[in-house]
């Protein structure tokens, strides 16, 4: 269990702060594909209608920023080797936040603007908030720094300027006032949110997770540094030009840096699986190394998409942000899950019983024959969907979606496994 004190430490919060917001998330995973699978119809043409702009949010408010919550709450602290400023803070932030995403998805998905739709941003902002400064006052008691923290820090600043950007475009929808295109808005939205604030995360995660999992050493991570730099210039200059309508020029200068960027934490990965002496990969780390192959083929498209007409082109954006959210995101959610979760349920319910009483084994806290069904039905049904969205196939998008649905009842009842063993 040695992996275990790299997960969690004397550091660590009471489990079920932590254990509240993964529940959340896992629920919204399930929602999320039952949504998509029951108004597959809606799932067409341009992204800016209302039951995509609903379903987008229970992916990134539900299942991929509740589960980036209750991850930091863990793993800061063991990973920066300092206590969480405040857990009442914590507690209090789930529920503002869960109010809040549920009342910003009902009025998406009923596109009702006004006064309802302004309230439930509040309330997220307020949650994002009080987030950021419970991790901010956690950040100043940090006396040794690495790379990691570096990035989650720009991860906090990107959560801020995303949750602003949300807030006056819910306000601008009811009573407009932006005066660029609200569109062209939506879009710095979605990057900063995309880019700065959940690949801020997966990324300086990435660093310590994955060569603690498949036990990789004797690398060094220039890349990494590199990566954070060419990032965070471009998203820096995306975030300047885009509050202004003429964008062209400097707008092909920043993009590529930002492609750049995420081929440079590319190759650092590669750098870390080489280096690994666990070389046979299970589930947990396959699901993880299949989503790092779909950013590749993701940040391709992206690259693409910046220097082309994609107006034009029927479901194009629906294909790039699909293979965002399910391709990369949630394919390595689901892996890094399978690996997390495990040692911290163990942690909690069993290392005092070491030696005292008979516990299980980490192997034996879900089904990993399981897991591997809910793999090849993920891979199936991501696919299947590209290729149905690509096609516009009826059939296809309804068959691959009910896979995906299917993957993620697999994914939540190990997961149900684990935290009732």
């Amino acid at each position: 269990m040695n992996q275990t004190s790299t997960i969690a430490s004397s550091y660590s919060p009471p489990f079920r702060i932590v254990s509240k917001y993964f529940i959340a998330a896992i629920i919204s995973f399930v929602l999320l594909n039952l949504s998509l699978l029951l108004n597959h119809s809606d799932i067409v043409g341009h992204h800016f209608n209302p039951k995509i702009l609903g379903i987008t949010h229970i992916a990134t408010l539900g299942w991929i920023t509740m589960i980036i919550f209750g991850a930091l709450f863990q793993l800061i602290p063991v990973v920066l080797e300092v206590k969480l400023f405040s857990e009442k803070l914590a507690e209090v932030q789930f529920w503002i936040y869960t109010v809040g995403a549920i009342g910003l998805i009902y009025c998406f998905w009923y596109f009702n603007t006004g006064k309802y739709m302004n309230i439930s941003a509040i309330l997220l902002n307020l949650a994002m908030f009080i987030f950021s400064f419970n991790i901010i006052m956690t950040f100043i008691r940090v006396k040794k720094w690495n790379i990691t923290g570096l990035y989650l820090g720009a991860a906090i600043f990107y959560l801020i300027v995303t949750a602003v950007a949300g807030l006056l475009l819910a306000i601008n929808l009811g009573s407009p006032f932006i005066k660029i295109d609200h569109l062209q808005y939506l879009n710095l939205h979605a990057h900063t949110a995309f880019i700065g604030w959940v690949s801020m995360v997966v990324m300086g995660v990435t660093f310590k997770l994955i060569p603690m999992f498949t036990l990789s050493h004797g690398y060094k991570l220039k890349f990494a540094i590199w990566a954070f730099i060419f990032i965070n210039i471009g998203l820096l200059g995306i975030n300047t030009i885009f509050h202004y309508q003429e964008t062209n020029f400097l707008y092909y200068i920043f993009t590529p840096m930002i492609s750049v960027g995420i081929c440079l934490f590319l190759i650092q990965v590669y750098i870390i699986f080489k280096n690994r002496v666990r070389k046979k990969l299970d589930t947990g780390l396959r699901f993880s190394a299949y989503a790092y192959l779909m950013l590749v083929l993701t940040t391709i498209l992206g690259t693409f998409i910046a220097f082309i007409d994609y107006q034009n082109i029927i479901n194009l954006t629906l294909i790039y942000g699909y293979m965002i959210i399910f391709g990369f995101f949630s394919m390595l959610i689901v892996g890094q899950m399978y690996k997390i979760v495990p040692f911290l349920v163990w942690y909690h319910k069993y290392s005092g019983k070491v030696g005292i009483e008979k516990v299980p084994m980490l192997k034996e806290m879900f089904s990993e024959k399981i897991a591997q069904y809910g793999f090849y039905i993920m891979i199936i049904a991501l696919f299947g969907s590209l290729f149905s969205l690509t096609f516009r196939n009826e059939f296809g998008l309804i068959a691959s979606f009910s896979l995906m649905l299917l993957s993620s009842l697999i994914f939540s009842f190990n997961m149900t496994t684990i935290f009732r063993k």
